[in-house]
């Protein structure tokens, strides 16, 4: 079984926590306009919960976070809610190799893999720009989630910590199924055929 491709910064969210309990639920309680349409009650709609508990689980609401990813050529996973119905839109983008046809175009720096101790890809930084253009290849994925395989909230009206964090963990495991096949392919792709 291969592991996840998000973490929960559980130890730190309690050893950091401002009310003794939780920081990503003083986060929370600060951010429930997030979660209320129209300043109502706590929505129960699985999607706008989690799209909302999302939103504070991860940066830039929470600096450093209670998610991220652990799959370098993730660069950023997105949430909005679908104009067509009640589900979730996922947009992730993931570095790609160049495509064929820009195998062959010299002259350009690619992503910057970092050093051992830092983790994904990263944007040359801007003294190497200096020198060399970038040519950043990647592309965005999009998913449908249906609310049907969202968390629905237990204690809304009430917003709990326990229902946000599991709104969140529900969401990851769908994301990393989604993504995972895709992101395993890319990384056992040839040397060769960019990194």
């Amino acid at each position: 079984m291969q592991p996840m491709m998000f973490r929960f910064h559980d130890a730190a969210d309690r050893e950091r926590a401002s009310d003794g309990a939780s920081r990503y639920g003083v986060y929370l309680r600060q951010n429930i306009d997030r979660f209320t349409d129209w300043g109502e009650l706590v929505t129960t709609d699985p999607g706008m919960f989690a799209l909302a508990a999302w939103q504070v689980a991860t940066s830039p609401v929470m600096s450093p976070a209670y998610l991220d990813w652990t799959a370098e050529r993730v660069q950023s996973v997105d949430l909005s809610l679908s104009e067509h119905d009640a589900s979730l839109i996922a947009r992730v983008q993931v570095v790609v190799p160049r495509p064929a046809a820009l195998a062959d175009v010299q002259g350009f720096a690619e992503w910057d893999p970092g050093d051992w101790w830092e983790h994904g890809y990263r944007e040359p930084t801007d003294g190497a720009l200096m020198h060399c253009p970038a040519m950043l290849t990647s592309t965005t994925l999009l998913f449908a989630i249906p609310r049907r395989e969202l968390y629905a909230p237990q204690n809304a009206p009430e917003l709990t910590v326990r229902d946000a964090k599991k709104a969140v963990r529900w969401l990851a495991a769908v994301l990393d199924e989604r993504l995972a096949p895709i992101v395993r392919a890319l990384d056992a792709a040839p040397a060769g055929a960019a990194r």
